[in-house]
């Protein structure tokens, strides 16, 4: 698919190329975010923990106690992932209701911090209560104590996990969508950019069609080069079939005269007694002739031949009957059309006549009284079958009749010719020419072209 499509090869680079660029941003972004989150918690770790060597106080018995609860409620519930604990120097603490009976583990710290004066912060990570925790320790001696107060305040590492979460379910969401529209934009640059190629295609076709000789010549400058190029090759060709049309034609005229003295030459050898070379030398002219007037027949029919033109088979049929249906007294024919004519087929008009003339020519010089014609529908080919009541052919004939020349009862007339110009013609349109049996007892002439998919296309 990719490697014959290419509108799907640009999709597929592009997609590949935004999924890339995207999913590099989106992971950039997370740990940018995470990054500026982490940051935020321990800003408000330190907060709390200066906030917190404020509201210390001792009691009656030298313990520390809080004369309120900190700012921030989430200190209260039991295991809610904030903690904080105070400790003296005299070895009592206090801790928050969220720490229960826990108490923090011993640490080693990863980083200082910035603090008041007269005071020592550190960060570091723990294992708390539930899970992996993120504390500050502070170390402070506050005059109206009179001895150093150690602080520390945690949060679990799940709060900034649950944050993130939501954070990157939002990021994948607006990258998703960007990705869409970004997919979307790519698909609809390549179509519109692929557009003078698909003209210039149709175009390519017109000239196939023989509706026009040349490609337009208002495309892209990108593709100018190469519409220019096919267009002089148009024209060199068109130049080549004319000029050798008009050859063989001067050839065979040029041949005509000196076969006809050869003739005469062979009459007097006759006059003379000479029988035996009398008859070799008109059996050769004969074939010279012969061989002359299907060269001439064959360049004037696949001078027209294109595989781009079209027939609808109903006019070339009631052109063909009614020509070859005059025949003088004593050979009168029957001729019957069975099946759909409505048909249009990949043929050039002038071929297809030429084509359907010679079967039916054919059948009319063999039939006894009848001569059928029956079309096919056959979805991507059309069979035309040309049946008689005649002799019919034998097997081992089917296939030398269709070579120049060759005929199998030379009571008849004709030249050998027909076949043999019909089976070459069919050659140019990929089309099949082959004999069976009639149903009638004769020869069925079945010829199978490629079908168009509606007259408006003709």
């Amino acid at each position: 698919m990719f490697r014959r499509n290419f509108r799907a090869r640009m999709m597929a680079v592009a997609a590949i190329w935004i999924s890339i660029v995207l999913f590099s941003s989106g992971l950039g972004l997370s740990i940018i975010i995470r990054r500026v989150v982490e940051a935020h918690i321990d800003h408000d770790l330190l907060d709390h923990a200066r906030e917190l060597a404020d509201l210390v106080e001792l009691d009656a018995a030298q313990r520390p106690i809080i004369t309120r609860h900190l700012s921030d409620p989430r200190f209260s519930p039991a295991r809610s992932g904030m903690y904080w604990q105070v400790n003296l120097q005299n070895g009592s603490s206090a801790r928050s209701p969220s720490l229960q009976d826990d108490l923090f583990l011993s640490f080693t710290p990863d980083r200082p911090r910035d603090g008041p004066p007269n005071t020592m912060s550190t960060l570091t990570n723990v294992e708390g209560p539930t899970g992996p925790l993120r504390m500050v320790r502070t170390v402070s001696e506050p005059s109206r104590l009179g001895q150093p107060v150690e602080v520390r305040v945690g949060a679990d590492e799940r709060l900034i996990s649950d944050e993130m979460q939501h954070l990157n379910l939002t990021l994948v969401a607006m990258l998703g969508f960007m990705a869409l529209a970004m997919v979307g934009t790519a698909y609809a640059q390549v179509v519109y950019g692929l557009r003078p190629l698909q003209r210039m295609g149709l175009a390519i076709a017109n000239v196939r069609s023989g509706k026009t000789t040349r490609l337009p010549e208002d495309l892209p400058g990108e593709i100018m080069p190469l519409v220019t190029e096919l267009n002089g090759m148009i024209t060199a060709n068109l130049t080549m079939v004319d000029r050798a049309r008009v050859l063989a034609g001067n050839f065979a005229h040029a041949l005509k005269t000196p076969l006809a003295i050869l003739d005469e030459e062979a009459a007097r050898l006759r006059a003379s007694g000479q029988e035996h070379h009398a008859r070799v030398l008109s059996e050769q002219c004969s074939r010279m002739a012969l061989l002359i007037n299907y060269q001439t027949a064959r360049a004037k029919a696949s001078g027209i031949a294109n595989a781009g033109a079209c027939s609808l088979l109903a006019d070339v049929l009631r052109s063909v009957i009614n020509t070859y249906s005059r025949f003088g007294p004593g050979h009168e024919r029957r001729f019957d059309v069975e099946g759909p004519t409505d048909l249009v087929v990949a043929c050039d008009t002038n071929d297809l006549t030429e084509l359907i003339g010679n079967l039916l020519d054919n059948a009319a010089k063999w039939a006894r009284d009848r001569v059928v014609i029956a079309i096919e529908d056959l979805e991507s080919t059309v069979l035309i079958t040309v049946e008689d009541d005649g002799p019919g052919i034998p097997v081992e004939h089917r296939t030398r009749v269709f070579d120049v020349g060759t005929r199998l009862d030379d009571t008849k007339p004709g030249t050998g010719l027909g076949l043999a110009i019909a089976h070459d013609l069919i050659s140019l349109y990929d089309g099949r020419l082959w004999i069976e049996n009639s149903r009638m007892g004769g020869a069925a002439l079945k010829l199978a072209l490629k079908k168009k998919t509606s007259p408006s296309s003709f």
